[in-house]
C-alpha cells in the first residue's frame, strides 16, 4: 500500500516524514523501522494489515489503569519498530524486517475484520500494543475509524517518536494514548533507544491531550544504572506532571532482562517503592509499580481520603468500588474512564 508521509527524493529515492528519523530510503530498501521501503520510486507500507499478534488480553497489561478498568480488548502489533529499545521484550517482532517477503507470511487482517472479530468475542475495544504503533500509522488510522463507527474504543502504545503531522491524523481516532516515557534526557534516551531528542516525544503526548483529547497515561521501565538514580526519577516525574498533570498514571516498572541487555539484572523492588515514593512527592497523585505480582502498589487509591477504590490481581481490576467516577466514601472525582 502507498504510504502517507513521504516525499520523492532524487535518484528515485523516497524521503519518510512520518517521525523525526526522516530517512532516506534507496530504492528497494526500506526505513530504520524496516516495515516502510522504496518500491518503484514511492514510498509503501510494506505491513498495512499484516498482523504479527492477534491476542484477547486485559487492558491493564498495555497497561491502562484509568481506562475501562478490568476491560478486555483485542490487541493487534505487527512488524518493526523505529526506536529499537535495547532492552526490548518484544524484539522478535520489534527488530524484525517486512522485507524479503516476511510482510506476507503474516496473516492479512481487513480493518472491518479486526473490527468484526472484537464485535464476536464481545470485547469493547481495540489496542495497538507490543510495539510502536505509529510505524503502521496507515492501518491504525482505518482500524480506528472502522472501530469508532462500530461503538469500539481505541488504544495506542507509544513511545511518542512521530512528527506533528503523524499525530494529527491518528490522534482524532484514539481514546487512550500511553506513552513510553523512557529516560529523563536524551543521552538516556540514546542509551536505551535510537531516539536522542524526547523533547519531540514529549511535545506530541500533550499535544494528543492538550489538542485531541487523548487519555494518556505515561510508562517507565526502570533499567538498573541507566535511568533509576534520584535525580532521573524526580525528572521524569516532574515532566509527567508538568507536561501532563497530577492526576496522569504514571506507572514505573521493573526491567526484566532481555534482548541486548540481558546482563543486566532485575530492578530491586526496593528501587520501584522509591520511585514511587518520589513520584507522589513531587506531586503525582497515581504512582504504580508494575510487573511485581501481588504488589499493593498495584491498587487505585483515592488521594483524597486514602480509599482503596480499585483492587488489582495480577493481570487485571478484579474488585471495583467506584461510583460514577468517583470515591464511594468521599465522594472525590478521580478521572477514571469507564471506570464502574
Amino acid at each position: 500500500m502507498i504510504a502517507e508521509f513521504w516525499e520523492p527524493v532524487a535518484g528515485g529515492r523516497t524521503k519518510c516524514t512520518l517521525c523525526p528519523h526522516f530517512c532516506v530510503i534507496d530504492e528497494g530498501r526500506e526505513g530504520l523501522c524496516k516495515v516502510r521501503g522504496t518500491r518503484g520510486a514511492r514510498l509503501e507500507s510494506l505491513v498495512y494489515g499484516r498482523v504479527a499478534t492477534v491476542v484477547s488480553d486485559s487492558i491493564e497489561r498495555k497497561p491502562f489503569f484509568h481506562f475501562h478498568p478490568g476491560a478486555f480488548v483485542l490487541s493487534l502489533s505487527t512488524l518493526g519498530c523505529n526506536v529499537l529499545c535495547s532492552g526490548c521484550n518484544t524484539w522478535q517482532l520489534s527488530h524484525a524486517t517486512a522485507a524479503r517477503g516476511e510482510a506476507e507470511k503474516l496473516s492479512f487482517m481487513a480493518p472491518e475484520e479486526a473490527v468484526a472479530m472484537a464485535e464476536k468475542h464481545r470485547l469493547p475495544g481495540i489496542a495497538f500494543a507490543f510495539g510502536e504503533a505509529a510505524i503502521w500509522a496507515e492501518y491504525v488510522h482505518d482500524v480506528c475509524i472502522a472501530a469508532k463507527e462500530a461503538g469500539l474504543f481505541t488504544c495506542f502504545v507509544t513511545a511518542g517518536y512521530m512528527n506533528v503531522k503523524t499525530l494529527d491524523y491518528l490522534a482524532p481516532h484514539i481514546d487512550a494514548l500511553k506513552y513510553d516515557l523512557k529516560a529523563p534526557d536524551g543521552r538516556g534516551w540514546g542509551w536505551l533507544t535510537k531516539v536522542e531528542d524526547p523533547e519531540i516525544t514529549l511535545d506530541v503526548v500533550a499535544r494528543a491531550k492538550e489538542d485531541h483529547g487523548c487519555h494518556v497515561e505515561v510508562v517507565s521501565n526502570l533499567v538498573p544504572g541507566m535511568n533509576d538514580d534520584d535525580d532521573s526519577l524526580r525528572t521524569m516525574a516532574n515532566q509527567v506532571l508538568e507536561r501532563f498533570g497530577a492526576r496522569t498514571a504514571w506507572h514505573v516498572t521493573r526491567f526484566l532482562p532481555e534482548f541486548e541487555l540481558s546482563y543486566v539484572r532485575s530492578t530491586p523492588v526496593k528501587t520501584l517503592e522509591r520511585a514511587a515514593q518520589i513520584g507522589r512527592e513531587a506531586g503525582l497523585e497515581f504512582v504504580y509499580v508494575g510487573n511485581v505480582p501481588g504488589h499493593p502498589g498495584r491498587h487505585t487509591v483515592c488521594p483524597k481520603c486514602g480509599r482503596t477504590v480499585i483492587r488489582r490481581g495480577d493481570q487485571r481490576a478484579e474488585e471495583n468500588w467506584l461510583r460514577e467516577g468517583r470515591c464511594p466514601d468521599c465522594g472525590e472525582e478521580l478521572g477514571i474512564v469507564g471506570g464502574d
